[in-house]
C-alpha cells in the first residue's frame, strides 16, 4: 500500500521508539499473569491502539489545515484498519472476560484524554504527557488480571509495578538523552525518581501489594541508573535498549513473584519451552556457524537468531528458579551465549567459531 510515492512505513509505524516498551510491557504482563483469550484481546487492543495513534494524528493534522496531501488518505486507511483491529480485540475480551476488566481502563481515561490533547498540541514529548501515556498503557495489565477473574490485589500489584518502573525510567531516560545531546540537565530528579520507586516498592511489598522480585528488579534499575548518571553519556539507542531490557526484567520479575506465590501463570510452561527451544537451537547453531564461515559477515538474520539464544538463556535461568536444582544445561546455555556475544564482535572466523562453540556446549548436555 503506497500513495503517490508516500512510503507506507512513514505512515504505519510511529516515529518514537520509547513507546514500544511502555506498550508491550503491560500487554506481556497481562498475558503472563492471566493467559487466555481475554488477555489476547487486550493485547490486540493495546498494540493496534498504539499503532493507530500515529496515522490518525497525521490525518488530523492535515484535515485541520483543510488540506489533503498524498499521505492523508493513506493515513486514514491505515489508522482505520488499526482501529478496527483494536476494536476486535476489545470485543474478544468483552466476550471472554470473567471479571470487571473495564474498570482500570475507565479510571485511566482522564490520563488518556490528557495525552491525546498534548499529542494534538505537539506536546507529546513533554514529561507529563509521556507519564500519562505510560500509565494509560499500564492500565491494560490490571484489566487483563481482572478479565481473568483474579483478585484486586494482583490487579493493583501489576499496575503499581509498571507505574513505578515507568516513572523512574522516564525521568532517567530523559536526563540521559539530554546529556547525550550535549546538554547539562540536573541529575538529582532522575536519582530521586529511581530511588523513590525502589523505596515505594519496598513499602508496597510490606503491605502485600508487590512481590519481592519486583522490588529487587527496581533496585537493580536504580543501581544501574545511578551509576550510569555518574558516567559519560551514551547514545540514545543504547539508552532505549537498556530501558527496554529493564522493563522486561520488571515484567518477568513480577510474573515470577506471583508464580512463586502459587498463581498459575504462563511461566509454569517455561521449563517445557526451554527444553524444546534448546534442542531446536542446537542444530541451528551449527547451521549458523557454517553460514558465517561461508559468508564471512554477520547479517540481520544472524542477529535475529542471536535473540532466540538470549531468550533460551533467560528461560533457562527462570527454569532454575522453579526447580531449585543446580542443573547444568541453563548454565551452559548462559555461558555459551555470553561467549557468542563476545566473539560476534571480532572479525572472521570468530563469529562462526562462536556458533560452533555454542552448539557444542548445548550438545554436551
Amino acid at each position: 500500500m503506497r500513495a503517490a510515492g508516500v512510503p507506507l512505513k512513514t505512515v504505519a509505524l510511529p516515529t518514537e521508539h520509547g513507546g514500544w516498551g511502555f506498550t508491550l510491557e503491560p500487554l506481556l504482563l497481562g498475558l503472563l499473569l492471566s493467559p487466555g483469550p481475554h488477555t489476547l484481546g487486550l493485547f490486540l487492543l493495546g498494540l493496534f491502539g498504539f499503532l493507530a495513534r500515529h496515522p490518525l494524528k497525521l490525518a488530523y493534522q492535515d484535515l485541520r489545515k483543510r488540506r489533503r496531501y498524498p499521505r492523508t488518505g493513506l493515513a486514514l486507511k491505515v489508522g482505520g484498519g488499526y482501529a478496527a483491529l483494536a476494536s476486535l480485540g476489545l470485543l474478544l475480551t468483552a466476550l471472554t472476560a470473567q471479571g470487571p476488566f473495564l474498570l482500570p481502563l475507565l479510571l485511566a481515561l482522564p490520563l488518556g484524554a490528557y495525552m491525546l490533547w498534548a499529542d494534538a498540541a505537539n506536546r507529546s514529548r513533554d514529561l507529563f504527557p509521556e507519564i500519562a501515556a505510560a500509565l494509560t498503557m499500564a492500565s491494560l495489565a490490571p484489566a487483563g488480571v481482572l478479565a481473568g477473574g483474579l483478585g484486586a490485589e494482583i490487579a493493583w500489584g501489576s499496575f503499581l509495578a509498571l507505574a513505578l518502573r515507568d516513572i523512574a525510567a522516564l525521568y532517567y531516560a530523559r536526563t540521559q538523552v539530554l546529556r547525550a545531546r550535549g546538554g547539562h540537565p540536573k541529575a538529582y530528579p532522575a536519582h530521586l525518581a529511581l530511588w523513590t520507586a525502589t523505596l515505594l516498592a519496598l513499602l508496597l511489598q510490606g503491605q502485600g501489594l508487590l512481590p519481592a522480585p519486583t522490588t529487587l528488579a527496581l533496585l537493580l534499575l536504580a543501581l544501574y541508573g545511578s551509576l550510569a548518571l555518574l558516567r559519560p553519556p551514551v547514545e540514545a539507542r543504547v539508552i532505549g535498549w537498556t530501558q527496554m531490557g529493564f522493563g522486561l526484567l520488571v515484567v518477568l520479575a513480577t510474573a515470577l513473584g506471583y508464580t512463586l506465590q502459587g498463581l498459575p501463570t504462563a511461566l509454569l510452561g517455561v521449563p517445557a519451552l526451554h527444553r524444546f527451544l534448546g534442542w531446536a537451537l542446537v542444530g541451528l547453531a551449527f547451521v549458523a556457524g557454517l553460514y558465517l564461515f561461508l559468508r564471512k559477515e554477520v547479517t540481520r538474520p544472524i542477529r535475529l537468531l542471536l535473540g532466540l539464544y538470549d531468550l533460551n538463556a533467560l528461560l533457562g535461568l527462570l527454569h532454575l528458579v522453579f526447580v531449585w536444582q543446580p542443573l547444568p544445561h541453563p548454565l551452559l546455555a548462559l555461558i555459551g551465549v555470553v561467549l557468542l556475544h563476545l566473539l560476534l564482535r571480532r572479525p572472521h572466523p570468530w563469529p562462526a567459531a562462536g556458533f560452533f562453540l555454542l552448539g557444542l556446549l548445548l550438545l554436551w548436555h
